[in-house]
């Protein structure tokens, strides 16, 4: 056997692609498409947690645009500097030209934040447990491109999950079972 069929036959019996068999079966025959603009999650987002907006000069925005410029502008992300400073410079200067709708936002430990955070506190009880570490609070943030379709979630499974299941899948996710379709059924159906 070698090393690639090794790998397939791990992953084919694993219990993640169990679970994913399981998944397909159970709901795909019911499965309808729900394609929403990530615009439209992040608005029904702001209407459940409270925000704060990172300001448009933090180093996450650029990070982000840098991120989706890498990511769906690979010719222009060729022409920015080598070092990393210029090019996020660059990167902000160059979503400027090409009209990126950035979002960069954390979410306050408030309201419905709250338990998000409470869950990051347990998680982390539970990986460190008899370590004697005191749990920091990470920030959760989302940053986003709404144009790409871009989004990052830090500190949180949780809400990013609630970001997939809100977005949902499109005709073509559920008829070439892509792994945005994997994710939806995981995010909405396994927790």
């Amino acid at each position: 056997m070698d090393y690639f069929d090794m790998l397939t036959e791990q992953r084919i019996d694993s219990r993640t692609a169990d679970v994913v068999d399981q998944l397909l079966e159970q709901h795909l025959p019911t499965l309808q498409p729900c394609d929403v603009p990530l615009e439209t999650v992040l608005e029904q987002l702001e209407n459940r947690y409270t925000f704060t907006r990172l300001p448009d000069t933090s180093i996450h925005y650029a990070r982000t645009a840098l991120s989706v410029i890498e990511a769906h502008y690979p010719e222009d992300a060729s022409y920015l500097h080598d070092d990393w400073d210029r090019r996020l410079e660059g990167a902000m200067e160059l979503a400027q030209v090409l009209h990126l709708m950035l979002f960069c936002g954390e979410i306050q430990d408030t309201g419905a934040g709250h338990a998000l955070y409470e869950r990051q506190k347990a998680q982390y009880e539970q990986r460190t447990a008899g370590l004697g570490q005191c749990w920091k609070p990470m920030p959760i943030r989302i940053c986003a491109e709404t144009r790409t379709g871009y989004c990052l979630i830090t500190g949180s499974d949780r809400l990013k999950d609630e970001i997939t299941c809100l977005r949902g899948v499109t005709q073509e996710d559920i008829a070439l079972r892509t792994p945005a379709l994997i994710a939806y059924l995981r995010a909405k159906y396994d927790t």
